[in-house]
């Protein structure tokens, strides 16, 4: 019989900011990143996340990235760079949601089968992935190196989000009735029309606009609590999450 699945996002739905700021900051732990210069890099990062156009985001993610290669001096290693995205996997407890956790959780326990697609990079994504145990991934993008460091070129997969989740319901032969999809932005609604059950999760305006038109349920995770707001005569009530 053919699985279900759940396909989510992983930076603002998974991770509480996103890989590329995570990373910065193991950097900087590691002495390989200044401190003031890991700033301008989340301060670019954090400019992006502001753009009510989602579109744009990924050129913030190319000037962030090309700031961090030049700050690294001689050129950020691939072993140190891969040392670092392992240590950001093995802190998801303390830097990602905790409704997605449990939602990962126990759709595991429920034989989902769990999917994670970013606009990230590929090996950081893949990372991820590894260890909250999902059955494929795809990444955005991919930082290119000479097998020693990485060379500063950025090799970016141009397919959207739509073909790439499709490609991979039709490699595993996957079932959309009851599928899932969670994101946090505009450019995860592809992703929200293919399954049947779309969830807003702490969605930025784009995505809260789209889906108050389509009555998508929206979960918020503010410190501790976490709510949904579900449409009922034509205006949002709150309801209890259960996951």
């Amino acid at each position: 019989m053919a699985r279900q699945f759940a396909v989510f996002d992983i930076d603002g739905t998974i991770v509480r900011t996103s890989l590329m700021q995570l990373l910065v900051k193991e950097l900087v732990n590691r002495g390989q990143l200044d401190g003031p210069k890991a700033g301008d890099i989340e301060r670019i990062l954090h400019d992006g996340r502001q753009r009510i156009d989602d579109s744009v985001f990924g050129s913030y993610m190319k000037q962030a990235f090309d700031l961090m290669i030049q700050t690294a001096g001689s050129g950020l290693s691939l072993s140190d760079y891969t040392e670092a995205i392992t240590a950001v996997a093995n802190s998801l407890n303390s830097t990602s949601y905790v409704y997605s956790r449990q939602l990962i959780d126990t759709l595991k326990k429920n034989n989902f089968f769990l999917i994670a697609i970013s606009g990230g990079e590929q090996r950081a994504v893949q990372a991820i992935a590894s260890t909250l145990g999902f059955d494929a991934c795809a990444a955005g993008v991919y930082y290119l190196d000479d097998g020693k460091i990485l060379t500063g070129e950025v090799q970016k997969f141009e397919a959207k989000k739509d073909a790439v989740l499709q490609a991979i319901i039709s490699k595993y032969d996957l079932n959309t009735n009851g599928s899932m999809a969670i994101g946090d932005t505009g450019n995860d609604t592809v992703m929200f029309n293919l399954v049947s059950q779309p969830i807003a999760f702490n969605p930025n305006q784009a995505l809260f606009k789209i889906a108050r038109e389509k009555n998508w349920m929206i979960v918020i995770e503010r410190k501790d609590v976490v709510y949904g707001m579900q449409m009922e005569n034509g205006q949002y009530v709150l309801k209890s999450v259960n996951v």
